[in-house]
């Protein structure tokens, strides 16, 4: 029993090396995303238990900007659902290799999925252990919700001008994450362009600039996705951009 422990711990300890460098990652930008949500009016204790619940960076932005500006909860829970769902594909990959275990598990190990975690376990040969994974997704929450609780707590007594500019942090996070992509990818390049183009539509135009903007996220986002599954289907998503 005691070698069994060992080999559970030993497991785990290998995933949570393995996950150091995307905790040390997570922090300042959920540190960014703590300060600018707390700026907006949300009480830090609102902020940590959005982090502690969420872990997921594009999704809690949008939540915490929507639940600011007063949107219905459909409309929160359908923006974060349409962002989030790349995470059930992400799942249902990883489930192949955690094959054998039981469905509460899976369940429980499935909120530690975020891109770069599902990147770093996929590279692991063979079936995947639990441990390991749950080694790999700690780090990273920890540094996610310990970067929450400090930025939250330093958002109450920041000046308001420094917690809005720190809120160009998660722009510019997301700007550099899709913008090397979609210079190698076409298909990633046009779904990229065509939701901003839908996005200024539904923000500058009369009478489309009504809708709520949780909505106009959802339909941009949904529309750009469409197109480019149908234009570019399975086999042709890697196409190149050419000059």
């Amino acid at each position: 029993m005691e070698q069994l422990h060992n080999g559970r711990g030993k497991r785990f300890a290998e995933g949570f090396r393995c996950g150091l460098p995307i905790m040390l990652g997570y922090a300042p930008v959920s540190f960014a995303f703590a300060v600018t949500a707390v700026g907006s009016g949300l009480p830090w204790p609102v902020v940590l238990l959005i982090s502690l619940t969420n872990f997921t960076s594009a999704g809690q932005a949008a939540g915490a900007g929507l639940l600011t500006a007063g949107a219905p909860l459909p409309e929160i829970g359908v923006t974060v659902f349409i962002i989030n769902i790349r995470y059930m594909l992400m799942s249902l990959s990883l489930s192949q290799k955690l094959t054998g275990m039981p469905l509460v598990k899976r369940l429980l190990l499935a909120n530690g999925v975020t891109d770069e975690i599902f990147f770093l376990a996929m590279q692991q040969n063979g079936r995947l252990s639990g441990w390991f994974f749950a080694g790999l997704a700690a780090g990273p929450y920890l540094g996610w919700t310990l970067g929450t609780l400090t930025g939250a707590l330093a958002g109450e007594i920041l000046p308001a001008a420094l917690s809005s500019a720190l809120g160009i942090a998660l722009f510019a996070m997301f700007v550099a994450i899709v913008v090397p992509q979609a210079k190698k990818s076409r298909p990633l390049l046009i779904a990229t362009l065509l939701a901003v183009g839908l996005s200024c539509l539904f923000r500058y135009v009369p009478f489309l600039n009504r809708l709520p903007s949780g909505w106009a996220l959802i339909l941009s986002a949904v529309v750009a996705s469409a197109f480019c599954a149908v234009r570019y289907p399975l086999g042709h998503e890697d196409e190149p951009v050419t000059a």
